[in-house]
């Protein structure tokens, strides 16, 4: 009985490792089908000290890393030197084809190439970043590694961000940074060599007879209602000219003045308006029209001054 009990285990025990090893076979089998995703790099220029990964179909010889040399310059087995810096990555496949052509080694030779470490190109980060400047990441990287590594956003960032990826100047790719903690599908892939510029995001100024001066952003970069601007400010103090409320707006020709009449937008007898990107509202005293135009205008410079402090 104990012999029977014991071949039983013993069977079951084949059996398992046997189901085991095939469910194995097939993950790893399934795993192994499954292709990995390669960016493209064909557009990206080589520079010297990168390491490239060079891959000749059925040329063993040509089936290695090697290093681009301080002068740019790559010595392959068969071919020789071959000056591959300041080439983009399908120049270079191109160029070692048409060698293995020119050679007789093969008649359609098939180049795979790609740029496995970066050496010299930086990344330039520009525009709302508390550091803009030329950044060496090495290799790939994710848009925010490159943002934190130009100290962060400013809070005058916006949302939009313009991406000029390294030789495909012509076609610039625009990210929507989230509102949320969703960031991984504005989290794109940077290369060396390529230019990121964070937007600024639309401020509107509130100065004068306010209880809160300030500069206030736009929400989403769209507009902002005049009414909106008073209240982020905290609304008028009791000193304030409500009949004479100004909106400074920079112009190509110049700085315009309008006279708000806030007093009949609080009665719903005058339209709420629409405030610009960088717009100042100017709510003065009620007595400074007894000082006249010098005395108003004396008033609106100070005003403007203090715009330097806000920002």
């Amino acid at each position: 009985m104990r012999l029977f009990k014991f071949c039983t285990y013993v069977l079951l025990a084949g059996v398992l490792a046997t189901v085991s090893h095939r469910s194995w076979a097939q993950v790893n089998s399934v795993n192994d089908s499954q292709p990995t995703k390669v960016a493209d790099q064909s557009a990206i220029i080589i520079g010297p000290g990168d390491l490239l990964d060079l891959t000749v179909f059925d040329v063993p010889e040509l089936i290695l890393k090697v290093r681009v040399d301080s002068t740019g310059i790559v010595n392959l087995p068969l071919i020789g030197d071959l000056k591959f810096a300041g080439m983009t990555v399908r120049e270079a496949q191109l160029l070692i084809a048409r060698k293995l052509v020119e050679l007789e080694m093969v008649k359609k030779p098939e180049v795979s190439l790609l740029i496995e470490e970066f050496a010299t190109q930086g990344t330039t980060v520009s525009g709302e970043v508390n550091a803009p400047g030329i950044y060496p990441l090495m290799g790939p990287h994710r848009l925010f590694d490159a943002i934190s590594a130009a100290g962060g956003l400013t809070v005058k960032a916006g949302r939009a961000v313009t991406i000029i990826h390294a030789g495909q100047k012509d076609h610039p790719e625009i990210i929507t940074l989230p509102e949320g903690t969703s960031f991984e599908q504005a989290n794109v892939t940077i290369y060396p060599g390529d230019t990121i510029v964070i937007s600024k995001t639309g401020v509107v100024y509130v100065v004068g007879e306010v209880a809160k001066p300030g500069a206030f952003l736009m929400e989403n970069n769209t507009s902002m209602s005049f009414l909106k601007a008073i209240a982020l400010a905290q609304g008028t103090t009791k000193l304030a000219s409500q009949k004479h409320t100004l909106i400074l707006r920079k112009t190509s020709t110049g700085t315009l003045q309008y006279e708000v009449p806030l007093n009949k937008i609080y009665q719903g007898e005058a339209p709420d308006l629409q405030l610009h990107a960088e717009d100042i509202v100017f709510v003065p005293t009620s007595n400074v029209k007894t000082y006249g135009a010098i005395g108003l205008q004396g008033a609106i410079s100070a005003a403007i001054a203090s715009i330097y402090v806000l920002r």
